[in-house]
């Protein structure tokens, strides 16, 4: 019945285009890895250019249990949500009740806050209910601005980024979160809401607070994956290694089993354990020391299933040939040239803006770090500071061009015989 219900909301949501182009998640063409790729290229070009960038990572207080029904049915109405679809829900929400048992004593309550868990209906129903707020929010032109385009939040479900170029504006856009959104029963996490700055050279502060409050910190972990300013990808890499093993450990006596097929081994990596590694990898920034590390993990992973001892020295094709595993550091290169080509010739969202954005401000002397587009700049033959303005040219060719640009870029991490692979 809510899978029906959802479907038809969903489809008078993109008839009456109500999700900005801020929000992603539980709509289509949208995913987790546009707003963490945006979040990534806003802090590296502002790094790189010495642009003041500030990002509040907000956290609502047991989100989906606190909102209020009534809330809910206004947002909805306010939307232009037909009434006939309205009446449906509000008949699905009708009659909540909670029952507490104090010794021999059953009290029943009536619930009137909070979507129902596990229900294909309640994300929806949330977020367009948090969307709401947003949308009333008063940013008084705060924001984070990029040319002509002014973002002041991304939001995906309940995880909500506010940005803007000083902590006067944060601190704005944040005190009218907190005063809209408490209007339908959410009230922001304090202790679990985290800010970032961009800065070159100086090291942050300790324990530093908006309005002794909200901790900043340099590093936070933003839908699955680990934010730092300025950006350090081994670290990342190393938690993405880690969570992998995790994972081996739940499944060791299957893959350490000799009585079990290779084959069954390999299915089961490639969709547990290599998803989990790979988990956003179309925003890494590529580098030898990456590469290597990625490599030697799946190096280790392949000797232990196959009851190699780790101290054989045994040539790397060898043992691929053995268990037949696709090459890790391939498999992620070719996911980030399919996402860079979709950026690339998708629509101007903000994650298109973003990576189009190039600062118009003085870099400092010195090396600049590694950037997201570096490693395709080198794979076209050109530095990437020539082609900062122009790099969705780069972008160019089919699935065949993908796997060339992996294998080539590969090639150019490790330099080495490709051969020894």
């Amino acid at each position: 019945m809510t899978k029906v219900i959802r479907c038809r909301l969903e489809k008078v949501i993109d008839e009456l285009s109500i999700f900005p182009a801020e929000r992603a998640g539980f709509r289509k063409r949208f995913s987790k890895v546009d707003h963490i790729h945006t979040v990534n290229i806003i802090l590296e070009k502002s790094h790189e250019y010495n642009v003041n960038a500030y990002l509040m990572f907000v956290d609502f207080r047991k989100a989906f249990d606190s909102v209020e029904l009534p809330a809910i049915w206004h947002a909805l109405e306010s939307f232009g949500i037909e009434q006939e679809l309205i009446r449906v829900i509000q008949l699905l929400y009708a009659n909540g009740t909670a029952a507490i048992k104090v010794g021999n004593q059953l009290a029943e309550l009536n619930i009137q806050r909070g979507v129902r868990q596990g229900d294909s209906l309640s994300s929806l129903l949330f977020i367009l209910t948090l969307q709401y707020a947003l949308n009333n929010v008063n940013r008084l032109g705060k924001g984070f601005r990029m040319g002509e385009a002014l973002l002041s939040y991304l939001a995906y479900a309940d995880d909500v980024v506010l940005l803007a170029h000083d902590c006067e504006g944060l601190q704005a856009l944040s005190d009218a979160l907190v005063c809209e959104t408490s209007k339908n029963g959410l009230s922001v996490n304090i202790s679990k809401t985290k800010w970032i700055k961009s800065y070159h050279g100086a090291a942050a502060k300790e324990n530093e607070t908006i309005e002794g409050k909200m901790e900043r910190v340099n590093e936070f972990i933003y839908l699955g994956q680990l934010i730092t300013c300025p950006r350090n990808p081994m670290k990342e890499m190393q938690r993405r290694i880690q969570a992998g093993r995790e994972h081996y450990f739940k499944y060791r006596m299957f893959l350490r089993s000799p009585s079990i097929e290779i084959r069954l081994k390999r299915k089961l990596i490639h969709s547990c354990i290599l998803p989990t590694i790979l988990y956003g990898c179309e925003t890494w920034v590529w580098t030898r020391e990456l590469a290597i590390a990625l490599r030697s993990a799946q190096r280790r992973l392949e000797q232990t299933i196959l009851g190699i001892p780790l101290s054989r020295k045994i040539k790397a094709r060898v043992i691929r040939r053995r268990t037949g595993l696709k090459k890790w550091v391939l498999v992620a290169l070719r996911r980030k040239w399919i996402c860079a080509k979709k950026v690339a010739t998708g629509t101007q969202t903000w994650v298109h803006i973003a990576t189009d954005w190039t600062p118009q401000s003085r870099r400092s002397q010195g090396r600049p770090r590694t950037r997201w587009i570096d490693d395709v700049a080198k794979f076209k033959g050109r530095r990437a500071k020539d082609v900062m303005s122009n790099w969705k040219t780069l972008i160019t060719g089919d699935v065949k061009t993908a796997e060339f640009y992996a294998k080539t870029v590969q090639h150019l991490l490790y330099r080495c015989d490709i051969e020894t692979e």
